[in-house]
């Protein structure tokens, strides 16, 4: 607790500016005001400046200036010790706080389909079982890079082989034809699989090949849709489902938690033979056995569960 007596208080010192004392720090272990501002980043004329106000505020001389050399005086050297001590007491503690912080932080990168379905209804699960820890969703169509830190973790849908990931299968998705009965009612007969080559086709720009690998799995041959429309994302793509654009693909089992589902879009034809796709976990494998990443990968299964057939 904060002695609000002490003298120090009542009667405050006027401290340097944090810049002038990192000034003074690297200026007096350099010997040079030009190589203590490159590695600041400003002008040796500023870094001068700073340690020309820091002089007068003390009202003594910390350098010696001969020409361009500079030696610190007695004052000065006694000064940098104090000085040192304390930009380093303070800079392990700020890594300290840094490290607490990043350690109950966790980033999770996933694709928007994936985070409205099953992140969102399950947020205030993960607050409440967890509260000491802060997880901070980057929703996007991108895949993050987590190998060189842009994400703790990120559900990917397809393996990620790289060296220094560990790739967890998190749950098996086969693909499924969706539409809306408005659509249906205006478009060609969809009786067999080749009649899909008459209808508007919603693709996603992210898994171009998912239609033709539905396609392929129920025996037929190329795919060749009469129209197409291309989306950045499933979100995109099933929006246009309900509005009456055409027919998407979606994925089961995950698409039966998309609101309307049952109702506004149904599927329109067997889902894919194809049971080897899947949505994974991804993290850096040194990283694997941290409690925040174990906590997560705990709380995705969970959430997972009642779609995951026994």
């Amino acid at each position: 607790m904060i002695d609000e007596n002490n003298s120090s208080i009542q009667n405050p010192v006027s401290l340097p500016s944090m810049a002038a004392l990192l000034a003074f720090e690297l200026a007096a272990s350099h010997e040079s005001f030009a190589r203590a501002a490159k590695e600041m980043g400003r002008t040796p004329s500023a870094v001068s400046h700073a340690i020309k106000e820091l002089e007068d505020s003390l009202g003594v001389h910390l350098f010696e200036r001969v020409g361009r050399v500079i030696k610190l005086t007695d004052v000065g050297r006694d000064y940098l010790a104090a000085v040192h001590k304390s930009l380093t007491d303070l800079r392990a503690a700020t890594r300290a706080v840094q490290t607490t912080r990043d350690r109950n932080t966790i980033r999770l990168s996933a694709l928007p389909f994936f985070t409205s379905v099953i992140l969102l209804p399950n947020l205030n699960r993960f607050h409440t079982e967890h509260p000491g820890f802060e997880l901070r969703l980057e929703t996007s169509n991108a895949y993050a890079d987590v190998l060189n830190g842009e994400a703790d973790i990120a559900l990917r849908f397809g393996a990620d082989h790289s060296a220094g990931l560990e790739c967890l299968p998190l749950i098996q998705v086969r693909g499924q034809p969706v539409a809306s009965e408005g659509y249906l009612d205006g478009a060609p007969a969809l009786e067999t699989l080749e009649d899909f080559n008459q209808h508007t086709l919603l693709f996603v720009r992210q898994n171009p090949s998912a239609w033709q690998d539905w396609y392929a799995s129920h025996g037929g041959g190329r795919l060749d849709a009469k129209n197409a429309i291309v989306f950045d994302s499933v979100l995109g793509a099933l929006d246009a489902v309900k509005a009456g654009l055409g027919i998407a693909m979606s994925m089961q089992p995950l698409i039966s938690a998309f609101p309307g589902y049952g109702d506004d879009i149904f599927p329109v034809f067997p889902e894919a033979q194809d049971r080897s796709r899947h949505y994974n976990f991804v993290c850096r494998r040194a990283a694997l056995e941290e409690r925040k990443v174990q906590v997560t990968l705990q709380w995705l299964r969970e959430a997972l569960s009642s779609f995951v057939s026994s």
